[in-house]
């Protein structure tokens, strides 16, 4: 199996490195195709190999990585460029490194360089050599595991080859119990799968500190997708005949946006100003096109509408505004939250529009009744002591062993 994956992947290989070439360059990143290639040499010991797709998965991981810093040296890797910028002003002290091609002699090059404790993988990234190779020589961990109903028949139709990679991690720790479910029936042995819960539960509350003078009340529209812009202009328009002194802070995903942005707001009128040009915003609309800033504007907003939700995404990260006690406001497309979105939908820290009169009318229903309060702050605490405790009993078993 593991042959004719490989060689499929060499099959295709030229093709995908030809255009992520291309788009990296496109986009004013770098390739590092070096490093790709494992083509470096380097010396650190005692260490524990992180890997995280990119900026999500690495303000995820922070807490568990700060941790495991103070006894381990620390490897990152990344699987996207912004995703290494990122992760290098994150981590300071840690060796960042854009994760190897999915080819086993890179994989057993790069164990080979850095001889790290554990590899402790983020979410969903399921390359198979990465985690099957590395399963050979030290313990695979899964953190934040999860599987959505989409991704799971998508696995189903091949269960042979899934089956190979879940059963390869020594731990899989898990966000919900549906997702342990869904792991469940690719494991040949259960106890592999272990629940502790959602690590945005801590990690959602770590946020940089932020300054800025709010004039009234103000509305944030953060990781927004297309056509969200769009939706969240024409709200915006709506609500501030009903509440003059409402601005609006929108935080497109992804930052290669912003020009596209830009346009869709010179055409509707609206004046704007850049972050990364001012920490003072004479105008009513404030674009956020910097990176690891959004949760830091939280705590100023009166109402939060999260994007992914609109557009067809599946939703994003709804807990560092609920963490900082703000109302939540998302559509009717949720899938990748569901199961945050239901634990926290009795609490009533979150609502649900189907449509943009609805969100119209919840936003302002928030607006006018002054939001929510909400305190998950043991909760999360008591999840990350549970991944501290579930990694260090595989991390003193293979300490056993040598």
């Amino acid at each position: 199996m593991g042959v004719l994956y490989t060689l499929f992947y060499a099959v295709l290989f030229p093709f995908y490195t030809a255009v992520f070439y291309i788009l990296t360059k496109k986009n004013g990143y770098s390739s590092d195709l070096n490093e790709r290639f494992v083509l470096y040499s380097d010396k650190v010991d005692n260490a524990l190999w992180f890997h995280c797709a990119s900026v999500g998965e690495l303000n995820l991981s922070k807490p568990l990585i700060d941790t495991y810093s103070k006894k381990y040296k620390i490897i990152i890797t990344v699987s996207s460029p912004r995703g290494k910028e990122y992760a290098k002003k994150l981590f300071p002290y840690a060796v960042v490194r854009s994760v190897p091609f999915d080819f086993p002699f890179l994989i057993k090059k790069f164990l080979d360089i850095y001889r790290p404790k554990a590899l402790i993988i983020a979410e969903g990234e399921l390359w198979f050599n990465l985690i099957t190779v590395s399963s050979k020589h030290i313990p695979v961990i899964s953190i934040n595991a999860r599987i959505s109903p989409k991704s799971f028949e998508r696995y189903r139709k091949i269960p042979f080859f899934y089956r190979k990679i879940f059963n390869s991690f020594k731990l899989i720790i898990a966000r919900s119990k549906s997702d342990i479910r869904r792991i469940n029936k690719f494991l040949h042995y259960r106890s592999r799968a272990v629940l502790c819960g959602d690590l945005k539960f801590i990690s959602s509350k770590i946020s940089k500190n932020v300054e800025f003078t709010k004039k009234g009340r103000l509305l944030i529209a953060g990781s927004t997708h297309a056509p969200e812009e769009k939706i969240i202009l024409n709200v915006f328009k709506n609500l501030k005949a009903k509440h003059p002194d409402l601005q609006l802070i929108l935080a497109p995903r992804h930052t290669e946006r912003i020009n596209e942005v830009i346009k869709l707001l010179e055409q509707a009128g609206f004046s704007y100003s850049l972050r990364s040009k001012t920490d003072k915003p004479e105008t009513d609309i404030y674009i956020i096109d910097t990176l690891g800033e959004l949760s830091g504007f939280y705590k100023y907003a009166d109402v939060v509408f999260v994007g992914g939700t609109f557009a067809s995404v599946g939703g994003h990260n709804i807990l560092e505004a609920v963490l900082q006690n703000k109302p939540v406001v998302i559509g009717k497309y949720y899938d990748k939250i569901k199961d945050v979105v239901e634990e926290l939908l009795p609490e009533g820290v979150v609502k649900i529009a189907k449509d943009e009169k609805e969100l119209i009318k919840e936003i302002n229903g928030l607006l006018k009744s002054g939001g929510i309060k909400a305190d998950f702050g043991k909760k999360g605490k008591d999840i990350l002591n549970c991944y501290i405790h579930k990694i260090n009993k595989i991390l003193e078993e293979e300490h056993g062993k040598k």
